[in-house]
């Protein structure tokens, strides 16, 4: 089964990924982060790869900087790992795919299946993981200390050896001797101990849980209620909040895909891989909103006339649509007075946001607030609706001078990026229900 490593290009980044038979099917495993393609025709990963073969074309990739793609200065955000995962289709041409992944995995996956919805056909999930830590509503997840000080350190102490596998797959560990010096090859090739860390660091801090509801696949969600390590209450959550996602008990006693379970698991996944259940795409999408305004503009307007107004206009216009593409957005239209974007990743677009407030007051003398929110849109011709757009303006309305408010779901989508926000405090917005904690982003 050998398949030669290629490289696609995501940017300025070389992502290492392999294709491995053929079919008209195509699966994307997800690897967890610490994993490679290198490894991949090696039992006892190989065992995996070759049972999917059976229905099915298998694409993988190393995420950038790990593995054998391109280094990076930190851990990649999971927009920056999407991306790579869309280079990576593109690259091998295949239009719609199969997602497969597997614990933290699970994250990145969701993430690409809500925001390319055209591109996934259904997603398989087993023992996946959308939130590492625990939260007040989230109380079953690690305590952010105890997984640093019991999992972690522990992890990066031995790291390269190959002990921690047999911690993730003892039964696998136990009756094959040879495991361990594989797994210690699969933690050097994957990550050096320092990267690793930070990449540990990082799954600590993601969270994907509001944007489950957009995930527009069929779904199975796979829990092995046997393997130590992780609680089956995440898998049960993934199920209730991913819109009629079915959830199956397997047999296994390892957390790793390609341990004890290893046949229930490939059958799971060659049975729903294989399904006749098809997902009504129509045009919703998940994105990240952004909604900007002049303030003032009444005023100026009445100031300087309409000529004067409409050349303000011209400029602001100009410029905004400069930085919106700039950042890969869409400038859906203007508002008058202000912008409406879309953007595939959050990051993006409060890097955008950021720019575009402060170019607008240097280079214009132009006080612009914003607003951000990531969730479901519907495209209507070149427009966008829906509950979001929605939300995202009424973010907007609340922002003072020169600020950029966003959505907790911005925040908690680019943990990892650099981005900064500073509390703002929670409110209701007019016509949606709860209540919304909002963030002011400062830099990025």
């Amino acid at each position: 089964m050998r398949a030669p490593v290629r490289y696609a290009r995501s940017g300025e980044l070389r992502i290492a990924h392999r294709s491995f038979g053929a079919g008209e099917r195509d699966v994307l495993v997800v690897l967890p982060t610490i994993g490679t393609v290198e490894l991949l025709d090696e039992h006892p990963a190989r065992d995996l790869i070759e049972r999917i073969m059976r229905f099915a074309r298998v694409i993988s990739w190393d995420r950038r900087g790990t593995g054998l793609s391109d280094p990076t200065p930190g851990a990649p955000t999971l927009e920056e790992q999407m991306e790579d995962a869309k280079a990576v289709l593109d690259a091998v041409g295949a239009s719609r795919v199969v997602l497969a992944a597997e614990a933290e995995a699970a994250a990145l996956a969701v993430m690409i299946a809500a925001t390319y919805p055209e591109r996934v056909s259904r997603m398989v999930l087993l023992n996946g993981i959308p939130r590492m830590t625990r939260a007040e509503d989230y109380e079953w997840a690690w305590d952010a200390e105890e997984r640093r000080s019991s999992l972690v350190e522990p992890m990066l102490a031995r790291w390269g050896s190959g002990e921690t596998g047999s911690l993730l797959a003892p039964v696998l560990a136990g009756r094959d001797p040879s495991f361990t010096d594989w797994w210690g090859r699969w933690e050097r090739i994957s990550s050096s101990p320092g990267r690793a860390s930070s990449q540990l660091e990082l799954m600590g801090r993601i969270d994907v849980r509001a944007i489950l509801s957009r995930v527009q696949a069929p779904t199975l969600v796979c829990d092995r209620p046997e393997a130590a390590g992780i609680d089956s209450r995440h898998a049960r959550y993934l199920s209730e909040h991913i819109p009629d996602a079915e959830l199956r008990e397997l047999p296994g006693r390892d957390v790793i895909s390609f341990g004890d379970g290893l046949d229930a698991y490939a059958d799971a996944l060659e049975e729903y891989a294989c399904g006749s259940v098809t997902a009504d795409l129509g045009q919703r999408v998940l994105a990240t909103v952004l909604f900007t305004d002049i303030v003032g503009s009444t005023e100026l307007a009445a100031r300087i006339g309409d000529r004067g107004w409409r050349a303000v206009l011209e400029r602001h216009d100009a410029l905004s649509r400069e930085e919106i593409g700039g950042f890969g957005g869409s400038a859906v239209k203007s508002t008058g007075d202000g912008f409406l974007a879309t953007f595939d990743g959050p990051a993006r677009a409060a890097r955008c946001a950021r720019r575009l407030l402060d170019r607008a007051s240097a280079e214009l003398e132009l006080t612009l607030r914003a607003g951000l929110h990531t969730g479901e849109v519907e495209r209507i011709g070149a427009d966008v609706g829906g509950m979001a757009v929605h939300i995202g303006s009424r973010i907007a309305a609340l922002a003072g001078p020169g600020e950029a408010l966003a959505s907790s779901t911005v925040r908690d989508l680019v943990a990892g990026s650099g981005i900064e926000f500073a509390e703002h405090g929670e409110t209701e917005l007019r016509g949606v229900p709860g209540r919304w904690h909002l963030l002011a982003v400062h830099s990025g």
